[in-house]
């Protein structure tokens, strides 16, 4: 059905992007169920998080598992153990994000734990293409959908914060 996997790759990326704005939409515009939605947006954020991490992994284990030639220089293997190390990190960010809101009843600390994550992840992404890790269809794509979770889970931290609704 789909011959190129980029393109199957943006469509579930899409989808994926729904329930970011779904639990956006429900905590900007329902006063009723508004904690609900809040925790349903930081732990699906949360999930996706880690998936993010783990792409990490995978751009490391690919380049040490099928190796171009000449690309196990020191440098290269210092790439790869600070990918493996980057690919932990938003996992325990998106962890510490839960943690917050689920023992401490801290909803603000866990979205700014998740726009810290998020942030970090396509900074670190953007570092990535410029030392040949990452492709560039890959980061517009990431880009564009980092803005937009960037965007839902800034606007939901302002309506945490401040007690307001927009409806």
């Amino acid at each position: 059905m789909f011959r190129n996997p980029f393109v199957l790759a943006v469509l579930l990326t899409v989808a994926g992007v729904v329930p970011f704005l779904g639990a956006g939409v429900a905590v900007l515009l329902d006063p009723v169920d508004t904690p609900v939605a809040v925790q349903v947006l930081i732990s699906y954020g949360a999930v996706i998080l880690s998936f993010v991490g783990a792409v990490h992994w995978g751009f490391a284990l690919r380049d040490t598992a099928h190796p171009l030639p000449g690309a196990l220089t020191p440098q290269m293997l210092g790439y790869e153990r600070q990918l493996l190390l980057f690919g932990i990190a938003p996992a325990i960010l998106g962890w510490a994000a839960l943690l917050a809101m689920i023992h401490f009843d801290l909803p603000a600390l866990s979205l700014f734990l998740l726009l810290a994550g998020f942030f970090l992840a396509i900074v670190v992404e953007t570092i990535g293409k410029g030392r040949g890790v990452v492709a560039g269809n890959y980061l517009i794509l990431r880009w564009l959908v980092s803005i937009v979770v960037l965007l839902v889970l800034l606007l939901v931290l302002f309506v945490v914060l401040s007690g307001t609704r927009l409806a």
